[in-house]
């Protein structure tokens, strides 16, 4: 035999005299414990049968009651209840818990409804605690339901509340009858009381305050005896609450129009306590807070003009920092580019590009190769132009469906594809170049070079010995036609003195309207590592691509052999209307805000707008867009840590790009 605690939640029927008590938890050592499982552990509805039932039982009623399993036809007929209720225990009590929109220091509020009542669709048949925002629990007490409906404190006016932090098991009952979830628990009250709410009213606390002045003749007259009395009134209270409740009676009575004098002795004892103390302290601090306001005021011009000189050299120092940490950053910087030129002399020597040639079978590529020895070493440059026959794009969709394929081609995942083709597309109409890195960077970038430019891409290896802008310059008049798209392809940048050029050439690239030079710069690295740290942050968001990460079938040369890569070419002037750009991005403002709570991104935020809008595409998921600016676009110029954090917030963890 063991005792539950339940409601009552169905009707009598109208033919039996029984009915379902709904099991909420059992009680065991003065406690409750809400039951987990009540469909298998009271089966079949996770009730208990009462038969007979005594009259003026109804539906919602509460109680404890002691249940024995049935011994007849349960096993036969397992739709009725598998337990009897034996008796019910009236002796028993429990506590309901009333949620309130109120924290602990709301108390004005609290106090107010314990005093004037809420509204609750249930009726309370027992103790009921109040539970605050910040897990406080206030009580108990007894409610009572005024003509108004309204659940206001069974108490007199002088009560005061316990207050204890909520560490008690909790029952939770969603209540069908009233609709909405109610809240039980034991009445074994363990936790330490941790202070009280007083809920004396206005007139409570004034009473015997006005009933000892009035006894006096002359108000005038209040003696000592007099304050000592109206003291010992609240003497049995906590501290604390006696000197909140002379304070109260001190700002009641100052009402009635008390003598000053008689108020003076109620300050002369609030003057005792030691919170009183603090409240002077407190406001003594206030009252020096206004006269130094006051005082700033009065000399504002010259605190202004003093904050304004401190602001100037605190802006000169930090300029001086700033100015001598560039400098050594700077000769620390030319310090390693001059260890690196050397040493790569040291390691290529002066054969490079003889060893290259003699090694690389670039004629069964069919690839042409200047011959002119001279020619060549003269202007510190490997140039490889082809020939071959090319087709014509109508529509940049054509070209974009073209790249796809010959992407698709070297193995490269479709949905990669496309983005990478976006991207490059990206790199044309902004004018930026486009970096890949890694052991595939090589094939990648000219795949794209020979899809988008054909016989108007060019392929340059870098003299480690003698590069120039001029010399690159130089080699574009091998373009044949000015009115297509052409692009050229730098090689292994990190193996020359190239990254100390190209800085200054692409800033000049970009705002160049010359028509000599390419619309598309390919960038190929596969040692990442060799390059310097400024020269990457000197091309602030130009995208960088990590081939590394792709599967890819790197056989070009066999692909190229059966004429299986499209080689291709488009006219300049679909580029030039722009009209990728015109449509809306559906994601770019959740990207800004998450971007802009990790690293400042006003300045930058028109130019990723465009890339949003360039790269969406239906066949691409939101997400799979972002993850791809993030990687490609911001990753290399910020902290890992930073990108961590981004990815985090754009809830990409599990998203593989």
């Amino acid at each position: 035999m063991k005792t539950i605690f339940g409601i009552i939640e169905k009707e009598k029927r109208p033919d039996k005299k029984f009915m379902f008590i709904k099991v909420l938890a059992e009680y065991e050592n003065y406690q409750l414990t809400e039951v987990k499982n009540p469909t298998i552990d009271y089966p079949s509805e996770g009730e208990v049968m009462w038969s007979p039932v005594p009259d003026g039982i109804n539906v919602g009623k509460l109680g404890f009651y002691t249940i024995e399993e049935r011994i007849d036809d349960y096993a036969s007929k397992p739709i009725y209840s598998k337990y009897l209720v034996n008796q019910e225990i009236v002796d028993l009590r429990y506590y309901e818990i009333v949620k309130i929109p109120f924290s602990l220091v709301q108390n004005k509020e609290i106090t107010y409804l314990i005093q004037n009542g809420f509204d609750a669709p249930q009726q309370f048949t027992s103790e009921i605690l109040l539970l605050t925002t910040d897990n406080f629990l206030i009580g108990p007490y007894r409610p009572k339901q005024t003509k108004e409906l309204k659940w206001v404190a069974d108490f007199n006016d002088d009560r005061l509340l316990e207050i204890r932090q909520n560490n008690m098991d909790m029952v939770k009952y969603y209540d069908k009858n009233v609709g909405t979830f109610r809240y039980f628990t034991s009445t074994m009250l363990l936790d330490t009381v941790e202070d009280y709410l007083d809920c004396a009213t206005n007139e409570r606390i004034i009473r015997y305050a006005l009933k000892t002045l009035k006894d006096e003749k002359h108000v005038q007259d209040i003696s000592r005896k007099v304050i000592n009395q109206l003291s010992d009134l609240v003497s049995e209270l906590p501290s604390e609450i006696r000197y909140e409740r002379i304070t109260r009676a001190i700002e009641l009575l100052t009402k009635y129009k008390v003598e000053q004098e008689d108020i003076a002795h109620f300050e002369q004892e609030l003057l005792q306590y030691p919170a009183i103390q603090d409240k002077i302290q407190e406001l003594l601090e206030e009252k020096l807070v206004i006269e130094r306001k006051k005082i700033e005021n009065e000399n504002k011009k010259i605190i202004n003009e003093t904050q304004q000189l401190r602001r100037e050299k605190e802006q000169l120092l930090a300029t001086i920092n700033k100015i001598k940490q560039q400098i050594r950053e700077s000769e620390e910087n030319l310090k390693k580019a001059d260890e690196a030129l050397e040493q790569k002399l040291k390691d290529m020597k002066h054969n490079i590009f003889q060893t290259l040639t003699d090694l690389i079978p670039f004629t069964s590529l069919g690839l042409n190769i200047s011959h002119n020895d001279s020619n060549y070493r003269n202007d510190s440059q490997w140039i490889v132009k082809e020939t071959a026959e090319t087709i014509i794009y109508d529509d940049v969709s054509s070209l974009v469906k073209s790249l796809v394929k010959n992407l698709s081609m070297i193995n490269i995942e479709e949905k990669q594809a496309l983005l990478i083709a976006k991207t490059t597309l990206g790199a044309i109409l902004f004018r930026k170049p486009i970096i890949f890195k890694g052991n595939f960077s090589f094939e990648i970038s000219q795949v794209i070079g020979w899809t988008i430019s054909g016989n108007d891409h060019l392929t340059i290896f870098p003299d480690i010995k003698n590069f120039s802008n001029q010399a690159l310059i130089s080699s574009f008049s091998n373009y044949m036609r000015l009115d297509y798209i052409k692009s050229v392809h730098l090689c292994q940048i990190e193996n020359s003195s190239a990254e100390l050029y190209l800085p200054s050439f692409l800033d000049y690239w970009k705002v160049s309207i010359e028509e000599s030079l390419p619309e598309l710069i390919l960038i190929s690295i596969k040692d990442y590592n060799e390059l310097t740290d400024s020269f990457i942050q000197k091309l602030q968001f130009v995208p960088i691509i990590d081939t590394d990460k792709m599967i890819i079938n790197s056989d070009i040369r066999t692909l190229r052999k059966n004429y299986s890569l499209m080689f291709g070419s488009i006219p300049s002037h679909p580029f030039i209307e722009d009209v990728l750009l015109k449509k809306k991005s559906s994601e770019f403002s959740n990207f800004l805000e998450v971007v802009q709570e990790v690293i400042p991104f006003a300045q930058h935020r028109d130019s990723f707008k465009k890339w949003f809008r360039l790269l969406e595409d239906e066949s691409l998921d939101e997400d799979v867009v972002s993850i791809w600016v993030v990687k490609v676009l911001l990753q290399p110029y910020i902290s890992n840590e930073q990108t961590e954090k981004i990815l985090e917030e754009l809830y990409v963890e599990s998203i593989v790009v």
